[in-house]
């Protein structure tokens, strides 16, 4: 009987791997399956270049970004950049386009513009699905594609009728994006808050920058018709030229 060929390793253990955030024992096992795989290890480098090019060439842009505290208080907190770079509690997860293995598309964007969630709880990092319950502390990081589109907008509303802008932080109008055609990683991340209910987040692409006056509106809109409105409501009414959400629950602490 022919022995099975060995999984690959996916991308958030690779990026795991570069940032000393496995046991020993994950560190190993991973270490001598890339000695082994020349596809695994081709990615492993490829992730690597992305890195590179991200310390290089986009943190200097991103240092800029506004390190007060956030206008709608101290319900979040905003990260800066170079420290969650530097904390081994969060993982960098630019995902290369590159073919994926069949074991791991729960890792990967796929089809239209996109928009997902990465949350950190304790020794714990995970994808978040759609709809699924966070609980206070939790800290989320954002993961977009845009189809090609250079600017992106994250905004957010839940059932408290908080309306937040994620991305750029502070900032009047769309960011602009350090790289195109495949899924990225915005800086940064949130830690939420305790008040419970639905939060829905926004990424909303465009070839030329969207002020954020320009959508307010139709985010206020959305948070006065209340939690199962912000439920339902997947798309806002906004000159973008594409856009994803993404819908989760806060928990009572």
């Amino acid at each position: 009987m022919m022995n099975a060929a060995p999984s690959h390793v996916s991308s958030l253990k690779l990026d795991a791997l570069a940032m000393d955030a496995l046991s020993p024992q994950e560190r190993d096992a991973t270490q001598a399956h890339l000695d082994a795989c020349l596809t695994c290890r081709t990615r492993a480098e490829e992730l690597a270049s992305h890195r590179r090019h991200f310390t290089a060439y986009v943190l200097p842009r991103a240092d800029r970004l506004p390190t007060r505290v956030s206008p709608w208080g101290p319900r979040w907190r905003w990260w800066a950049p170079a420290l969650a770079l530097s904390s081994a509690v969060v993982l960098l997860l630019v995902l290369v386009a590159v073919p994926r293995p069949p074991e791991e598309p729960q890792y990967a964007l796929k089809g239209g513009a996109a928009l997902q969630l990465f949350a950190h709880r304790g020794e714990r990092t995970w994808k978040v699905e759609e709809g699924e319950a966070l609980a206070p502390g939790d800290q989320v990081r954002f993961v977009v594609e845009g189809l090609g589109l250079p600017y992106v907008l994250v905004v957010s509303v839940d059932g408290a009728g908080q309306v937040s802008t994620y991305f750029p932080f502070g900032g009047t109008e769309s960011g602009l994006l350090p790289s195109r055609g495949m899924p990225l990683e915005i800086p940064g991340s949130v830690v939420l808050d305790s008040a419970p209910g639905p939060e829905r987040v926004f990424a909303l692409f465009s070839r030329k920058p969207l002020s954020f006056e320009s959508v307010a509106p139709a985010l206020r809109e959305l948070s006065a018709g209340g939690a199962d409105v912000i439920r339902d409501r997947a798309r806002l009414p906004v000159p973008a030229g594409a856009q994803a959400s993404f819908l989760f629950e806060k928990t009572q602490p």
